[in-house]
C-alpha cells in the first residue's frame, strides 16, 4: 500500500522569496527543496502572478523545478471557477485571494502555503488547511 502524497498550493509570495531566497522567509526557500515529499499545483493565477515579477534568471530556476519534478508539479491553465471566486469574495477575500481559494478548491489542493496573513486570517470555509511556510515546513519534517 502506497502513501498518497498531499497536493500542496505554493501562494505567489512563497515562490517569490523562496527563490530570492530572502533572508527573511527562510522556509520559503527550504520548502521548495522539498518538492517530492508533497505534490504542488501551480494554478492560472500564481503562473500569472509569477509572470509579472519573476526575473529571467527566478524564471530559469522555476521552470528547471517544474521539469525536474514532472509528476509531482502540475500547471493548472484552467481559471478559477467565477462563482466561487464571487463565493469567497463575498466572505471578505480580496479579489487575488478569492481567486487563488476558488483554484485550491476546483484543484482539489491538501494545503495552501502563504506568507499573505490577511488570507490566513479571512478564509475559514475551504476544504484545504491554510498555513505559513514556516509551519508547512515542520509539518513537513515530522
Amino acid at each position: 500500500m502506497t502513501t498518497r502524497i498531499e497536493r500542496w498550493l505554493l501562494d505567489t509570495n512563497v515562490w517569490l522569496f523562496g527563490l530570492r531566497r530572502d533572508e527573511q522567509f527562510q522556509a520559503c526557500a527550504e520548502l521548495l527543496y522539498l518538492v517530492g515529499a508533497f505534490s504542488v499545483v501551480i494554478p492560472l493565477q500564481i503562473l500569472k502572478e509569477l509572470n509579472a515579477n519573476f526575473t529571467k534568471e527566478e524564471a530559469r530556476v522555476f521552470h528547471q523545478l517544474v521539469n525536474d519534478y514532472p509528476n509531482l508539479v502540475e500547471l493548472n491553465w484552467k481559471p478559477a471557477p467565477g462563482e466561487r471566486v464571487k463565493y469567497f469574495e463575498s466572505r471578505g477575500c480580496r479579489k487575488g485571494d478569492a481567486i487563488i481559494a476558488a483554484h485550491a478548491e476546483a484543484c482539489k489542493v491538501h494545503l495552501i502555503v502563504t506568507e499573505n496573513r490577511q488570507f490566513l486570517q479571512t478564509i475559514t470555509d475551504l476544504n484545504a488547511r491554510i498555513l505559513s511556510p514556516a509551519d508547512a515546513l515542520a509539518s513537513v519534517k515530522h
